[in-house]
Parts: C-alpha cells; sequence; structure tokens
C-alpha cells in the first residue's frame, strides 16, 4: 500500500491499513531547509495548530517578533488528545505518521517518553453480511477486484471524474464499493462520489515521505508539543477569532477579538473550511484566482466515535474491520498499548455528515453496525460508553482535512499558497504542493515554506 492517510496521522486515523518531484511553492522537506534570510521585522501568525506553531517556533528562533492569535481555548488544532476514558490518551485528531523522510518523524522519534507501536495486526472485511479475515477471504474475487482498483486508481491518467464514476465505469461489482471507500473515499477525508480519482494520482505520485506508516504505542502528539514547543504555546493569544485581515497599507491590521494587532507580514494558517466559512474578511478582497482556489478544494465533515466495552467480542489479531456501511472503517484502539476493550469508527464524507446529524444517536446506529457483523448483538450487550468527536462542528476547524474534488488539483493548492503582495503567507496542510497535503508532516513543512518565503523576501 502507498502513502497516507489523515486516517490515523494526519489530521486524522487506522492501523497498517493506510498506507517526487517538488513544484513551485513546493515545501521544505527537512528543518535543515529552513533558509534565515536577512529580513526582521514583526510577523502575527493566525492559527495554533502544528502548522501555526512551527511557523512561529522558526520565526522565534530567528529572532523575529511573533504574534500568535488562536481562535479558541485551545492550541494544537487537529491534534488534539482525550484523556481519562481509557489508560492512554486516544487521539481524537492526527493519529498516524506517515513515512521516515519527515521532520515530524525526527521530532516525534525524539521526544522523550513517546514511542512507536509495533504491534502485528490482521484486517477483517465484511463482504456478503459475512465478516472474515483477510486470510480468510483469500480468492474472493470482490475483495481481489476492490483492492486492484485501489492500487491502480493511485496510478491514474485518465479524464477528471470520482472514484465513483471510475469504479462504475470499470465494472467493479458493488458489494466492493463499500471497501473502496474505505480505502480511497473516507481515507482522503471523502466520499467515493466527490473526491477526484485524477486529484488522488497527482498527488500519490508526487508523496515522498515513505510508505510505511507508524501509531505510537505511548506518550501522545499533545505530548511531543507540549515538549518542543511550549515557548510557542505559551505566546498564543487564546480566545481570539480573527474577523478582519486588512492588507492595504504598508502593514497589516488584523482584528481579532475587538483588538487591533499590526505587523509587517501576516502567515494564515486557518483550516481550509474556515476560509470557505468566509468569517475572516480580507481588505482588499482575495484576489479572484485566490478565492477560485479555496473553493476548488474540498473538506468535509469527519468523525471519530470511540467505542468503549465491557468485553473484547472481536478476535484478538483485528487491527481493523472494513467494509461497514455506517463506519467504512474499525480499528482496535488500544491495540499494542493496552487492554481496555475499544474500538474507534472513523467516519468521512456523506457518511459522516449522516451521523453528525443524529448528534449522539450515532452511537446507536454504529453498534447496530457492529451488532449485525458479529450477531447475537455482541457489541450492544458488551458496550460501555462513546466519545464522539465531529470536526466539523467545531467552530474554528469546521472539517477534517484537504481533499482533491474534481476540477481541483494540485495547481489548486499552488494557487492558495502563494503569498499576497509581500504582505500576507498562506500555511497549513490544504497548501501543500507537493502531496503531503492532509498530514501533519506536510503541515510542518508548509510552516517552514512560509517563513522562507517570508525571510528571503
Amino acid at each position: 500500500m502507498q502513502r497516507r492517510s489523515f486516517i490515523r496521522q494526519s489530521l486524522l486515523a487506522i492501523p497498517a491499513f493506510y498506507i517526487g518531484n517538488s513544484l513551485l511553492f513546493a515545501s521544505c522537506r527537512k528543518k535543515d531547509d529552513l533558509k534565515p534570510g536577512n529580513w526582521r521585522g514583526k510577523v502575527i501568525v493566525i492559527g495554533a495548530g502544528i502548522s501555526g506553531i512551527y511557523a512561529a517556533k522558526q520565526l522565534m528562533n530567528l529572532g523575529i517578533d511573533v504574534t500568535i492569535l488562536e481562535a479558541s481555548g485551545i492550541t494544537g488544532g487537529r491534534i488534539r488528545g482525550l484523556e481519562g476514558f481509557a489508560d492512554f490518551e486516544i487521539e481524537l485528531g492526527a493519529e498516524e505518521l506517515h513515512g521516515k523522510r519527515s521532520e515530524w518523524y525526527n521530532i516525534v522519534n525524539g521526544t522523550p517518553g513517546v514511542s512507536f507501536n509495533e504491534a502485528s495486526s490482521e484486517e477483517y472485511f465484511y463482504i456478503g453480511n459475512m465478516l472474515k479475515s483477510e486470510s480468510a477471504w483469500a480468492g474472493n474475487s470482490i475483495l481481489t477486484q476492490a483492492r486492484t482498483f485501489e492500487s491502480t486508481a493511485r496510478n491514474y491518467s485518465g479524464e477528471d471524474k470520482t472514484v465513483l464514476q471510475q469504479a462504475i465505469a470499470q465494472g467493479i461489482y458493488p458489494d466492493g464499493y463499500e471497501i473502496i471507500n474505505a480505502y480511497l473515499g473516507n481515507e482522503y477525508g471523502a466520499s467515493n462520489n466527490v473526491l477526484s480519482i485524477k486529484g488522488i494520482a497527482e498527488e500519490d505520485q508526487l508523496w515522498e515521505s515513505g510508505d510505511d506508516n507508524y501509531t505510537l504505542k505511548s506518550g501522545s502528539y499533545t505530548n511531543v508539543l507540549n515538549h518542543h514547543y511550549s515557548d510557542v504555546i505559551n505566546k498564543v493569544k487564546l480566545n481570539h477569532p480573527v474577523t478582519q485581515i486588512n492588507y492595504a497599507g504598508n502593514q497589516v491590521t488584523v482584528t481579532a477579538n475587538g483588538t487591533d494587532f499590526v505587523a509587517d507580514r501576516v502567515i494564515v494558517t486557518v483550516p481550509l473550511a474556515v476560509l470557505q466559512s468566509g468569517t475572516i474578511q480580507f481588505s482588499p478582497q482575495l484576489p479572484d484566482a485566490k478565492r477560485n482556489a479555496i473553493n476548488k478544494i474540498g473538506m468535509g465533515t469527519g468523525i471519530k466515535v470511540i467505542l468503549k466495552f465491557k468485553d473484547r467480542f472481536w478476535a484478538a489479531s483485528t487491527g481493523t474491520i472494513i467494509g461497514g456501511s455506517k463506519s467504512p472503517v474499525y480499528w482496535t484502539t488500544g491495540l499494542g498499548k493496552s487492554n481496555t476493550p475499544l474500538l474507534t469508527a472513523f467516519v468521512m464524507g456523506d457518511k459522516a455528515q449522516y451521523l453528525s446529524s443524529l448528534g449522539n444517536g450515532a452511537t446507536d446506529i454504529l453498534l447496530a453496525e457492529l451488532d449485525q457483523m458479529y450477531g447475537n448483538n455482541a457489541a450492544s450487550k458488551a458496550f460501555s460508553e462513546a466519545h464522539i468527536m465531529d470536526w466539523g462542528k467545531e467552530q474554528y476547524i469546521r472539517g477534517a482535512y484537504s481533499y482533491a474534488i474534481v476540477g481541483g488539483g494540485v495547481s489548486q493548492r499552488r494557487e492558495l499558497a502563494a503569498s499576497i503582495d509581500n504582505k500576507i503567507y498562506f500555511a497549513g496542510e490544504a497548501t501543500h504542493t507537493a502531496g503531503h497535503n492532509s498530514t501533519v508532516h506536510g503541515a510542518l513543512e508548509t510552516a517552514v515554506r512560509a517563513v522562507n518565503e517570508i525571510t528571503m523576501a
């Protein structure tokens, strides 16, 4: 399997299931790629997720005056942990680390008390109302066809269309659609009926960080941030939602929480969906090409539902359960780190929108699906409690992570990443133009690119 997924890292997550060349504005790969330059002015960083935190850290290291404005009451953005639900901190956002060839891998690997999980597991597939392990399904035509489609999709070179349109055109068995949705639509933050197959192929062919995926055995990503970036975190002005950015004059005025902040340069790191919402007004209005790019990249609802049980009813070897119609993927949350019986439902796109509309009722829908898979009301009888993380309902995030839509592609990310008048700069996972979008390490790399653009201007 190639490549990544927020499914377990990026900005969300899944065990062992998930899996060029740089373009204009392509992000730097390593911390060593930071180019100090001679510029020394004042910078405002908008957003205290990983991109904003890392950009602020690099600027501070260069002796540049930095103000960090965060709309919410916490730092970390889509890195967030859940404590007290189990005997370890559960990742509600980014969970899987994709590839060794990134600065994020180096940072995490060099954090005291944090280690990688080496547990092995097996994938289970739900096909034709039967749940079996991958080995038990060996030779099954539906599974074989679906997985072949998934692997070849990443090399697609035809006309731009959705994954679903291509699956229909290739005559894929409808019983395999849910498996394809788990591997492609859901993994990339969407559904098969909106995700561009040409877009994901274009991004995957630029991917450079490696194909191995890692989750944590001990520690959490919050621990990583607190250990390495406490000086930045302590400077963040919380509860300062930005409402206006005025860049008409020689300097930039940012209005947040009723206060005007003035700087020479501004780095905007807010999630794409926040830009799409129009809650931040730019004066002058953003160029047409920039506004078009904002709307030609997708970002939708993403949900994690952590389900705790009194007893384990699934096979001890289970890593992931793939093919559900309500949750495309479930994984064993504590695999290799805890004996607490936990499953995480990871849901994106249309299915996430449906579950989001149900509120707490989403738990009953998921338990009913697991009951159907395992029989004898196994999940309902063992159920203890649930925690729902609905990223679409987070006011200052509004979704999971960006994905390619038909008519979009890397060219739109390139336009989104472009600076304006040497005053407004853009960073964050959606602005990555070399395949690492939708990941933590991609967000971090865009921070380096934005800092270089500022200091080398």
